[in-house]
């Protein structure tokens, strides 16, 4: 089996409000799978989900073909969780919480640990209270990857990182990770910074998944097009795949998806006296999708 986390059919709702409707998402082991939404649509709902830390309504979790319920958490040992904010016994020191947490992990890994502390430049002796925010994200990535996880979840765990500990960790520890076949879900509002990172998209919009697809075909298919011509623009533009228009006296940018070579004819047909066709950056790809 390929698929190490399987949703299918969730449905969450607090109060009047549905968060999640017939939601559907498959992640592959080995994956980098990016997860995007605006803020409120459920990214971190879905993962308390995934963690039972709260129920679902309606539907399934399945972690590696068998159902995340709350009497069976063993499944638990294998998976690391990055929230946003981190939080741990505060009276506790970093050394006894790296104690606490490893007597939960059969593989806990001591050495990365220690060289983890020395990476980010923390001392175990400091008790958790007097540590900034910063630091105390700085101990949950410890605490996670410690614990040697087959499927690690990051929810926007970069936000409050300083910037050397937040590129060493995009461009240096999750490099680390994969080479170890982690599976990792990495949820963020960052856009940008899961380019060049994820291999696979999912965007999150009105409780659904409204795209997931292989990211380098997303952006093989995603394109902005503009098209200024000798004149007016024409009032009819009948044209598929259009995500987003927008008019500009003689001027007019589409975002496209999925492009091809039909649709290069009907630009063409249009008679532009100049057409720009470029690719969407992943942060421009989320934008035109959601708005």
């Amino acid at each position: 089996m390929t698929e190490i986390l399987q949703a299918k059919s969730l449905h969450k709702s607090f109060g009047r409000k549905q968060v999640l409707k017939d939601f559907n998402m498959t992640l592959k082991k080995g994956q980098v799978y990016g997860l995007l939404g605006k803020n409120g649509e459920g990214k971190t709902t879905l993962i308390r989900m995934i963690m039972g830390i709260i129920p679902g309504d309606k539907g399934k979790i399945l972690y590696k073909g068998d159902e995340i319920t709350f009497n069976r958490p063993g499944y638990k040992k294998e998976v690391g969780y990055i929230p946003e904010e981190s939080i741990f016994f505060s009276w506790m020191k970093i050394k006894e919480l790296m104690d606490f947490n490893a007597s939960f992990y059969p593989k806990w890994n001591e050495n990365k640990a220690k060289e983890l502390l020395d990476r980010f430049d923390l001392d175990d002796k400091f008790r958790i209270k007097n540590l900034s925010r910063g630091m105390k994200l700085k101990v949950g990535l410890i605490v996670a990857l410690a614990a040697e996880p087959k499927f690690l979840i990051l929810d926007d765990p970069t936000s409050g990182m300083d910037v050397p500990t937040r590129h060493d960790f995009l461009k240096g520890i999750i490099r680390e990770i994969l080479e170890q076949g982690t599976t990792i879900l990495f949820s963020s509002h960052l856009v940008h910074e899961l380019e060049g990172i994820i291999d696979y998209l999912g965007i999150l919009h009105n409780g659904q998944l409204i795209l997931e697809e292989n990211f380098e075909q997303v952006k093989n298919n995603a394109k902005k097009v503009h098209l200024t011509f000798d004149g007016s623009v024409p009032e009819i533009i009948d044209i598929k795949g259009v995500l987003a228009k927008q008019t500009e006296g003689n001027t007019c940018d589409f975002g496209i998806y999925p492009w091809n070579d039909d649709l290069m004819k009907d630009m063409e047909a249009l008679q532009p006296v100049k057409m720009n066709v470029e690719p969407m950056t992943l942060e421009e790809i989320f934008i035109h999708f959601v708005t």
